[in-house]
């Protein structure tokens, strides 16, 4: 059976100083801009589509990749 379609799984969701509440992980209410989530998408698939490039291969054996070696750098330096 596939992770996504089990049942919702109770998270325990506790604060300091208040009594440990119970959610049901399928009943978070979330509102998202989906369309700037569909350009974060498409900027995703092209960079993974350059990264099995032979170009990028090359690139990084010469030591001139720049693109995804300052995206890493800055996920490292800014962790969410």
């Amino acid at each position: 059976m596939d992770r996504w379609e089990s049942e919702s799984e109770d998270v325990g969701i506790s604060t300091f100083g208040q009594e440990k509440e119970k959610v049901a992980s399928g009943d978070m209410n979330i509102q998202m801009n989906l369309d700037a989530l569909k350009d974060v998408k498409k900027q995703y698939k092209k960079i993974k589509r350059y990264m099995r490039s032979s170009i990028y291969t090359i690139a990084m054996m010469d030591g001139t990749e720049k693109r995804v070696s300052d995206l890493v750098r800055d996920s490292e330096d800014n962790p969410t």
